[in-house]
C-alpha cells in the first residue's frame, strides 16, 4: 500500500474539510488545556509572590479582580477562552513593546471612561483575536468554495487582518465619541442644579454632593467620583474636578473646570460663573443640534436621488411618452 502524499500543486479546495478542521480544533484544545491548567502558565516573580504574601495587597488585589469586567458575556466562555486572550494580549504587548510602540496612559485612560473593568491585555487580545479571525475569513471561503468572483486573493486576507485588528480601536472611539455626547446634553441642567444649590448657601463640595446624589447619567456619575475622591482627602475641590476633567478629556468640561478653578481663585461668585457657563452649553447643544439637522440634510439627498426621484420621473413621464407615441403612431 502506498502512502499517501499530497502533490505541491494540490487544489486546497480538493481537500475535505476535516482535514483542516481537526487540527485546527485539537489546536485549539490544546492551547486551552495549557493556559486552563498550571502546566505551561508563566511563574510569578518574587515581588508578585512577595506581593501576595502582604494582606493589604492581597485586598486590593480582590477588590480589583472583582471589578475586572469579563471579555465574553457568557462565564463558561470567559473561564474557557479568557485565558488564552489575555495571554495574546500579554504576547502582543510584550511584541510592540520591543518595537517601541506601548499602549500609554492614554489607553488606560480610554479604557477606564469607556469600558471600566477592561484592561489593556485584554483589549490587545482582542485585537490579536479579531485580527486572526479577519485574517481567517477569506482562506475558509476559498477552501470551502465560497468565492462567487474567483478564489480571495491574499492581498485580501491582509486586508481582513488589519481591519479585524483595528476593529476594538473602531468600538473604543465609537464608545468614547457617545460619552461625550452625552456629558454635553447632560451638563447644562446639572450646572443649572448646582447653580440652585450654591445659590441657595451650599458650598461647591456640598452642591456636588447633593446634585451627585440627586441626578443620574454620566456626568452625575462623574460628580459622584468627585464626592468620593473629597470624602477620602484626595485633594481640594478644585483639583478633584481637574482630575474628573482630565480623566475624561472633554473639551466642553475642561473648560467648564477651568471657570470654576479662575473663580475659585478670583473669588467670584459660583452662581454667575455656574450660570454663564449653563447657558454657553445650552447654546453650544442648540448650535450642535442645527449642525447635526444640516448634515442630515445633506445625507439624504443620496437615497432620494437613486430611489425617489427616478420613480418620480417614471410617473410623471410614462403617460406623457405614451400619448406622444399614440400621437406620433
Amino acid at each position: 500500500m502506498t502512502p499517501f502524499t499530497l502533490p505541491f500543486h494540490a487544489d486546497l479546495r480538493a481537500l475535505p474539510p476535516g482535514v483542516l478542521l481537526w487540527p485546527l480544533l485539537f489546536g485549539l484544545g490544546a492551547s486551552l488545556v495549557l493556559t486552563a491548567q498550571p502546566i505551561g502558565r508563566p511563574k510569578p516573580d518574587l515581588r508578585e509572590r512577595l506581593r501576595r504574601l502582604d494582606v493589604d495587597e492581597r485586598l486590593r488585589m480582590e477588590f480589583g479582580r472583582r471589578d475586572r469586567r469579563s471579555i465574553f458575556a457568557s462565564r463558561l466562555l470567559d473561564a474557557m477562552l479568557g485565558p488564552a486572550i489575555e495571554d495574546l494580549g500579554r504576547l502582543l504587548r510584550t511584541g510592540l513593546g520591543r518595537l517601541g510602540v506601548g499602549s500609554g496612559r492614554d489607553l488606560e485612560r480610554k479604557l477606564a471612561v469607556a469600558r471600566p473593568g477592561v484592561e489593556p491585555i485584554q483589549l490587545l487580545g482582542e485585537k490579536a483575536v479579531a485580527g486572526l479571525i479577519g485574517f481567517a475569513v477569506f482562506p475558509l471561503m476559498n477552501v470551502f468554495g465560497i468565492a462567487p468572483f474567483g478564489a480571495w486573493p491574499v492581498w485580501l486576507w491582509l486586508v481582513g487582518l488589519l481591519g479585524g485588528f483595528l476593529l476594538p480601536d473602531v468600538d473604543l472611539d465609537r464608545r468614547l465619541e457617545a460619552r461625550r455626547i452625552r456629558l454635553v446634553m447632560e451638563l447644562p441642567v446639572l450646572l443649572d442644579l448646582l447653580t440652585i444649590a450654591t445659590s441657595a448657601g451650599l458650598a461647591l463640595e456640598q452642591a456636588l454632593g447633593v446634585v451627585a446624589r440627586q441626578s443620574h447619567g454620566a456626568v452625575a456619575q462623574e460628580f459622584q467620583h468627585v464626592v468620593r475622591e473629597l470624602a477620602l482627602g484626595q485633594g481640594s475641590v478644585v483639583e478633584a474636578l481637574e482630575g474628573m476633567a482630565e480623566r475624561n478629556a472633554v473639551p466642553e468640561l475642561t473648560a467648564l473646570v477651568g471657570q470654576l478653578r479662575a473663580a475659585h481663585q478670583q473669588g467670584i461668585p459660583l452662581t454667575q460663573t455656574l450660570a454663564a457657563q449653563a447657558e454657553a452649553l445650552r447654546e453650544h447643544k442648540r448650535l450642535r443640534v442645527v449642525a447635526e439637522g444640516g448634515k442630515a440634510s445633506v445625507k439624504m439627498l443620496l437615497p432620494v436621488a437613486l430611489f425617489i426621484l427616478p420613480v418620480l420621473f417614471v410617473v410623471l413621464l410614462a403617460p406623457a411618452a405614451v400619448e406622444l407615441l399614440g400621437l406620433g403612431g
